[in-house]
């Protein structure tokens, strides 16, 4: 009997061992963070979960446009609309500074947008522009950008022209554009261009 029952515990104390083995590398994959969400995924959903008061946005509509790397960080041009408390619907280019967290994956940072009304005819201007300044330490220059609205549709390309002479060109990608470059920069004029690279409209 003594020799049925020894072999038994033994099975026993290997099951139990296994079993608890198994059970704690099951708990550390669980709680290992999991980049599951990109730059645009995390920009989005911090725009959908955004208060911004007397602006209701309509979280179908938020999309993200665009991005682009610096150094640490991605920016994220992302796109909504939403309806005033007073009414009208408004569209808004949001440029969203996303950083990557070693324990939540990218997180937006802070961020600058820029509204306009829908077929709003007393507006002629075919290209909005919005700018922001990302901060500087002694270890990181910081960045500057310049976006906006396209309204005009055989707009394909915007030169931005920055305060330092540098030249930059930037493609129109759901009627948006976004010029981005690390420093601290303000733009001199914008130039908007089409198909033909003919200027269609330039700021004075």
């Amino acid at each position: 009997m003594k020799k049925i029952i020894l072999p038994s515990i033994i099975l026993l104390l290997l099951a139990a061992i296994l079993l608890f083995v198994w059970w704690d590398k099951t708990k550390i994959e669980v709680l290992t963070p999991i980049d599951a969400l990109t730059p645009e995924d995390s920009a989005i959903r911090y725009i959908r979960k955004m208060n911004t008061g007397n602006l209701t946005i309509n979280s179908n509509t938020v999309e993200a446009i665009q991005t682009v790397e610096l150094t640490d960080l991605v920016l994220v041009l992302v796109q909504y609309s939403g309806t005033r408390r007073r009414g009208g619907v408004e569209i808004c280019e949001m440029v969203l500074e996303t950083e990557k967290d070693q324990l939540n994956g990218w997180e937006p940072k802070s961020g600058a947008s820029l509204c306009h009304g829908v077929n709003d005819p007393t507006n002629s201007i075919p290209v909005t522009t919005g700018s922001s300044h990302g901060n500087s330490t002694l270890q990181n220059p910081g960045y500057s950008t310049v976006y906006g609205f396209v309204r005009d549709p055989q707009i394909s390309k915007v030169v931005v022209t920055w305060e330092d002479g540098q030249i930059q060109p930037v493609e129109v990608q759901g009627s948006t554009y976004l010029a981005a470059r690390e420093g601290g920069f303000n733009m001199k004029k914008i130039e908007a261009y089409n198909d033909q690279n003919e200027i269609v409209y330039k700021t004075r």
